[in-house]
């Protein structure tokens, strides 16, 4: 999908829908396969799908390349380096273009940032989602605190720009827990931090849960009192919002979030 408002900037989106897992938060377009993907022939898709799109944009400079999923970590960084190439053919690219890579902060995928960067991967996304052990289970993740942390810091030796989300307003969540583990993002953070607020989505299996009675959701006392906490955390790290969701030191914003926004 191609991203144009005429208000000077210009995207390009990359999808890669497949997981490991499927998150039990989960409803973007996201699926498990237990069989091999055929990556070529998903290749060969994007490639004429980038043709067709260009046919409709000629002229255009491009300022954000965003690889969003699913988990577009689990790609062949070949694959990504083809993708790149073929938007270079077809748009002019800005020579202070972000392309960013969404990961998952496993150990494998940590270790292949290096490649990612050498294909043109100058940003990454890291979903952490939690900095606790019993929220990062219930919460469906594959990776462990420990792994979370060796990721963000390997993403940040690797890469001048980086960010990693994290989910709060969770169950049983508290104030004080909050407070803790967001110092401790804080302190891990450079110029960028994601914190979404846990939104519970018809078809996934939390809405389930919830639906069940079976899911203690914070009440919307505590999720703006959450809210609020983490407006004055950030703000006191020098990490303000500009936007819903996403915090950064000044310059650090996402180009990519900047152009959806606006």
């Amino acid at each position: 999908m191609i991203s144009d408002r005429s208000n000077g900037l210009f995207g390009i989106y990359v999808h890669w829908p497949f997981c490991a897992a499927k998150c039990p938060y989960c409803d973007f377009n996201s699926h498990v396969r237990h069989n091999p993907i055929d990556e070529n022939a998903f290749l060969q898709a994007y490639v004429r799908e980038l043709g067709h799109f260009a046919a409709l944009t000629p002229g255009k400079t491009v300022q954000s390349i965003f690889f969003g999923g699913g988990t577009p970590s689990l790609m062949d960084p070949r694959t990504v380096e083809v993708i790149l190439d073929t938007i270079a053919k077809h748009w002019s690219i800005a020579s202070d273009v972000e392309i960013n890579l969404e990961a998952n902060p496993t150990s494998v995928e940590a270790g292949r940032f290096k490649a990612y960067k050498n294909a043109g991967i100058n940003r990454v996304s890291l979903g952490v989602q939690s900095l606790r052990a019993e929220p990062l289970a219930k919460l469906g993740r594959m990776h462990s605190v420990a792994e979370a942390k060796l990721a963000v810091g390997i993403a940040q030796s690797i890469f001048e720009r980086s960010s990693f989300d994290l989910i709060y307003a969770r169950p049983h969540q508290t104030l004080e827990e909050w407070r803790d583990e967001l110092n401790e993002a804080l302190m891990m953070a450079v110029g960028h931090l994601s914190l979404y607020q846990l939104t519970i989505e018809q078809g996934t299996r939390y809405y389930d849960l919830r639906a069940a009675g079976k899911l203690p959701m914070p009440d919307a006392d505590l999720s703006a009192d959450l809210y609020l906490l983490t407006q004055e955390l950030t703000a006191a790290a020098g990490m303000r919002a500009y936007e819903i969701s996403n915090h950064a030191r000044s310059g650090e914003e996402s180009r990519h979030n900047l152009l959806y926004w606006r």
